[in-house]
């Protein structure tokens, strides 16, 4: 049984990618579409918050699929440090990733869980937050603002060479990583940033709703200090620069 995704790219139709999946994540590990040794599944559910039984089961079966397909392979799964927020981690979509993990260490022989925070990159998915906030900013659009929650932004290319890293070195086998920024974020802060890349205020009324979040990040600390990725002051200024600036 072949399970594989067609990427636009050159090659033939009829090669095995190892790569499922056709969004951000697939995007980036694009490098990966013929290494044998892993299989990169990343088509999950694309809006956490509007998703139904349709679409997790849809999900389900396609894993369960391509795990029997491709047993003998590493299976590489995307799952959600939103399981450590706690005004997402009650949520159908939150608990069905947590399902999908289970699965996968009752039947991978191996697998690695790489459980991502929220992802700056080229996208057209509008339901990302960054890209949220953008549209409703750079377009006029009103929004409710929760003033006490935070959450944690991370490049897409840094989750790449981070995951990466782990794989080619054999540090997460049979392991569930978060891979994260080491800091989060006010939302207010994300959203006086993207005002400022925007050069317009943004429309919004405060909620008073939302809690801080904790993201344990110490499993990829060796691995960000060797490819030098460094978090600190700035890093969300210079994604939104890098992104959503004109």
């Amino acid at each position: 049984m072949l399970v594989a995704l067609e990427e636009k790219s050159a090659v033939n139709k009829d090669t095995l990618l190892m790569v499922i999946g056709k969004g951000l994540v697939a995007g980036s590990f694009s490098s990966y579409a013929q290494d044998e040794r892993f299989l990169i599944f990343a088509s999950g559910v694309s809006n956490s918050k509007t998703s139904t039984d349709a679409d997790f089961r849809r999900e389900e079966d396609m894993l369960r699929q391509a795990m029997k397909a491709h047993a003998d392979m590493q299976l590489v799964y995307f799952s959600t440090t939103s399981v450590e927020d706690a005004d997402l981690q009650h949520t159908a979509y939150v608990q069905h990733k947590l399902n999908m993990e289970e699965l996968i260490r009752s039947v991978a022989h191996r697998y690695s869980i790489f459980r991502l925070s929220n992802l700056a990159g080229r996208s057209e998915n509008p339901n990302t937050i960054l890209n949220y906030f953008y549209q409703h900013i750079s377009q006029g659009i009103p929004f409710q603002l929760w003033q006490h929650s935070e959450r944690n932004i991370i490049d897409a290319e840094d989750v790449f060479r981070i995951a990466d890293y782990l794989l080619q070195h054999g540090e997460a086998t049979n392991q569930t990583v978060n891979i994260a920024n080491t800091e989060s974020y006010p939302v207010q802060l994300i959203v006086d940033s993207m005002e400022a890349v925007c050069g317009k205020k943004g429309i919004y009324t405060l909620a008073d709703k939302g809690a801080a979040v904790t993201i344990h990040t110490e499993a990829i600390k060796a691995a960000c200090d060797a490819l030098n990725i460094h978090f600190g002051k700035g890093y969300l200024q210079q994604l939104l620069q890098k992104y959503y600036s004109a």
